[in-house]
C-alpha cells in the first residue's frame, strides 16, 4: 500500500468511528492494521416527473415591465416603510400635522439602462380600499394578483423616464412620480397598507429593467418615497399669528418589499416530456431513486461519494444553470405532469445540496441524504429538483429520462465498509 492510499484509508477510518459512535455496536478500528473495503457502484433505476407551480420571482435584484420571449411583466408592486430612514419619530402619519406644509413628494424607481433613446410613460397607483396583505414577495403571482386586483388601484400620477447626473461623468435613469396626493387620510393615516403599483400605459415591445430593493444594500438605488416639507413652530401655542418657519426638510421612506407580476408563456412539449426545471415557468421535478430501499450494503457502511448525475438535452441558449436538490418528506406520486396552485412537496431543508451545469450535465452530491437514509434517520421519499434563485428567469433546463439510450440519469456511489 502506497503512502497516499494509507492516509486515505486512515481518514476514512476516522469517519467511520464518528458516524458509528451513536450505534449500539460501534465498530472498533485498529488503525495500525486497517482492513477496510472501498467499493463503487453505478445505479440507473432513476425516474422523474415534472410539475408546475405559479412562478415566484420575488427577492430579485431587478424588477421588470414589458415582454420578452413571451414572458409578460404586467405591473410592479412596492410596499413603502411607515417610518422614515432619518428619524424613528417621523412617520407617514406625521405629515397630517397641520403645522407641516408639504412642498413636494416623489416616489422614485431607478431604471437599469445605459441609454434612454425613447423614454416610456408610466403611471403609479395605490389601493385605498384594500386592507393589509396586498402582496407577498414569496406568495404573490399572476394567479392571485390578476387584472381584477390591478384594476382596483387608484391613479396617483404619471411620469416619463428621465436622466439625472450622479457626477460629472456618470448619468443614471429613473422614473420620478409626483406623490403629494398620497399624504391624506387614505394613505398616510394607516399602519396597514402602503402598497404602490407601477405599470406602463402603453404596450411595451421590450422588457425594461428596474432596480429593486435587493440590488444595492447601500440603498443608493433602492426605490423610495421622498417628502420635502416645511414645519412651522408656534412659540406660543395660544397665538398662532406669530410663527417660526423651519427650513425645508427631507424625509425618505425606502421600499420594504417589491415584486414584478409576471405571466409565463405556455409550457412546451419538451417541458412535460423531459425532466425539467425552470424558475420563470415555475417548473420543478421530483426524482425517485427506486433502488434505495432494496439496496444491500454491508453493516456500518460509510459513503465516500454519492453523485447524482443528469444529462442535459442540448440547448444553445443555456450556458450556465444551477439546480437545488433536497430530500422529500412527503409521499411521492409519479402520475404524470401536473399543475399545482402551490408547491405541496415539502423538503428536508437541512440536507439541501446543489449542482451546476458543466460539460452538458449537472452533478449533485447527495451523500448526506444517503447516509441519513442508510441510518434510518430519513425515509426514501425521493428528491425535489428546483432552480437556483439566481438563474435566468427565462431559461428552462431539460434532462434526459431513463428512456434515453445512453444519457439516462445515474447515481455513482463509492463507500467503505469493514
Amino acid at each position: 500500500m502506497n503512502q497516499f492510499s494509507f492516509f486515505r484509508l486512515l481518514g476514512l477510518g476516522l469517519i467511520i468511528i464518528f458516524v458509528s459512535g451513536c450505534m449500539e455496536d460501534p465498530l472498533e478500528v485498529d488503525l495500525e492494521n486497517t482492513n477496510l473495503n472501498l467499493e463503487s457502484q453505478e445505479l440507473y433505476d432513476i425516474s422523474g416527473q415534472t410539475y408546475q407551480i405559479p412562478p415566484i420571482i420575488g427577492s430579485k435584484t431587478k424588477l421588470y415591465l414589458g415582454e420578452e420571449e413571451s414572458f409578460q411583466y404586467k405591473v410592479m408592486l412596492f410596499a413603502t416603510s411607515y417610518i422614515s430612514s432619518e428619524s424613528y419619530y417621523t412617520t407617514l402619519t406625521s405629515f397630517l400635522d397641520t403645522a407641516i406644509t408639504i412642498d413636494s413628494a416623489f416616489f422614485t424607481v431607478g431604471v437599469s439602462k445605459d441609454t434612454l433613446e425613447n423614454p416610456a410613460l408610466f403611471s403609479m397607483y395605490y389601493f385605498p380600499d384594500q386592507g393589509d396583505s396586498i402582496f407577498n414577495e414569496s406568495k404573490t403571482h399572476y394567479l392571485n394578483f390578476t387584472d381584477v386586483e390591478i384594476s382596483s388601484g387608484m391613479f396617483v400620477s404619471s411620469a416619463t423616464e428621465e436622466s439625472y447626473q450622479v457626477d460629472s461623468t456618470t448619468t443614471k435613469y429613473r422614473i420620478r412620480f409626483p406623490a403629494e396626493v398620497l399624504f391624506d387620510s387614505t394613505f398616510a393615516d394607516t399602519s396597514m397598507n402602503y402598497t404602490l403599483m407601477v405599470k406602463s400605459e402603453e404596450a411595451l415591445d421590450e422588457m425594461i429593467p428596474f432596480y429593486s430593493r435587493e440590488y444595492d444594500y447601500t440603498q443608493t438605488l433602492t426605490p423610495k418615497l421622498e417628502v420635502f416639507y416645511r414645519e412651522f413652530i408656534y412659540p406660543d401655542s395660544s397665538d398662532t399669528s406669530s410663527t417660526i418657519q423651519v427650513d425645508t426638510l427631507t424625509r425618505t421612506f425606502y421600499v420594504t418589499k417589491d415584486i414584478s407580476i409576471m405571466v409565463p408563456p405556455e409550457i412546451s412539449e419538451d417541458d412535460t416530456t423531459y425532466i425539467t426545471v425552470g424558475r420563470g415557468k415555475g417548473l420543478r421535478s421530483i426524482i425517485k431513486l427506486n433502488f434505495l430501499d432494496s439496496l444491500l450494503l454491508p453493516e456500518q457502511t460509510s459513503y465516500d461519494q454519492a453523485q447524482l448525475i443528469f444529462y442535459m438535452v442540448p440547448d444553445s441558449n443555456i450556458s450556465s444553470f444551477s439546480i437545488w436538490a433536497a430530500p422529500l418528506t412527503d409521499t411521492l406520486d409519479l402520475m404524470g405532469f401536473s399543475y399545482m396552485d402551490e408547491d405541496d412537496y415539502s423538503i428536508e431543508g437541512t440536507m439541501l445540496s446543489s449542482g451546476s451545469l458543466y460539460d452538458g450535465k449537472v452533478t449533485i452530491n447527495i451523500k448526506d441524504f444517503l447516509q441519513n437514509q442508510y441510518f434510518g434517520n430519513i425515509n426514501n421519499m425521493g428528491v425535489k429538483f428546483y432552480a437556483n434563485i439566481n438563474n435566468n428567469l427565462h431559461r428552462d433546463i431539460h434532462f434526459y429520462t431513463a428512456d434515453h439510450d445512453s444519457l439516462y440519469p445515474r447515481l455513482r456511489l463509492r463507500y467503505v465498509s469493514p
